[in-house]
């Protein structure tokens, strides 16, 4: 081999060794950057909003709010829900979980304003995601139980009733009307949306 021959081959190793590490380097780069998106998302209340809720006037979510807040934000957003205004209620919730991810009460009204968007799915998710954080919140449980019962769902609907039951009092209007629900759900051959039909409970 000449001596130009091996300078040739000298120079070709070098550039086939730097293809090499920058495939690497690139490589790197986009599972670091992945990684990164990944934990980021993790601490964003990434709630979906509402067909009905589409035209929402809010431009941005506004400052956090501090605990006594929260408190106050909620009223408001319950009073917006139960008046039907499904816009300021799903803003109003959304910006409680911006400043409290953890706000298990959100979460859950958030759900009740999906299954008025008839979105059981993405209304189960978000009790889930509820009772994730508080396994005893009775309120999630019962509306859970709903869900599942108007997808058709006997079993799972029976065991979210079933959990709601041992945390109210057995002698309250919201118990009777899951033990019928129960009962009902129990009977072969009926459907599940027919027996059941739907329910609000009383301190909604």
């Amino acid at each position: 081999m000449t001596t130009r021959e091996n300078s040739e081959k000298v120079e070709e190793e070098p550039r086939s060794g730097g293809k090499g590490r920058l495939a690497i380097m690139l490589s790197s780069t986009l599972a670091v950057g992945f990684l990164l998106g990944y934990v980021a998302s993790a601490f964003v209340p990434l709630v979906p909003q509402p067909q009905s809720a589409a035209t929402s006037t809010s431009a941005a979510p506004g400052p956090k709010l501090s605990p006594s807040e929260i408190d106050s934000a909620l009223k408001a957003a319950h009073a917006s829900l139960e008046a039907g205004d499904l816009n300021a209620a799903w803003d109003k919730y959304h910006q409680i979980l911006i400043s409290d991810p953890g706000q298990f009460e959100a979460l859950t009204h958030l759900g009740v304003i999906m299954m008025g968007s008839n979105r059981p799915d993405e209304a189960i998710k978000l009790y889930d995601r509820a009772l994730s954080l508080n396994p005893q919140y009775a309120h999630a449980l019962f509306d859970k139980g709903q869900a599942l019962k108007e997808k058709g769902d006997a079993k799972g609907a029976t065991e979210a009733f079933q959990r709601f039951l041992a945390l109210v009092p057995s002698d309250s209007d919201d118990a009777k009307r899951v033990k019928g629900w129960i009962a009902e759900l129990a009977q072969p051959g009926t459907s599940q949306k027919e027996s059941a039909g739907t329910g609000t409970r009383a301190d909604h």
